[in-house]
């Protein structure tokens, strides 16, 4: 009888904690069947549905972090490659101005 109510406390708190599972304690009757029998199996069904559910979010979720792990290196990878253009721009220009020529200034506009 113990392992009876202890399973059917489990089986309370996972109707509890799964989304439209707290209409399934108690509501399916059914002559053949013990109606307990039956919203415990719907609980239970209910359960493995929402778990299955949460294994793809979270599938989903890595794949996700993982593109956008992607995308932070490539970011890292540009910003090295800016700084570097930078700085032989910048030793560019001294060269230019160490020869006694002035620089142009590109003015950029939005249309590049």
């Amino acid at each position: 009888k113990q392992w009876y109510q202890r399973r059917v406390r489990v089986i309370q708190k996972l109707a509890e904690m799964v989304p439209n599972c707290k209409d399934e304690m108690g509501t399916k009757r059914g002559p053949s069947q013990n109606p307990a029998m039956k919203s415990n199996c719907g609980v239970l069904m209910k359960t493995v549905n929402f778990i299955q559910e949460l294994q793809i979010a979270h599938t989903q979720v890595v794949e996700r972090l993982q593109e956008q792990n992607q995308v932070l290196v490539e970011m890292a990878k540009v910003r090295e490659a800016l700084k570097k253009c930078e700085h032989e721009n910048m030793v560019l220009k001294n060269q230019l101005k160490h020869h006694g020529l002035e620089p142009m200034e590109l003015k950029t506009g939005n249309g590049m």
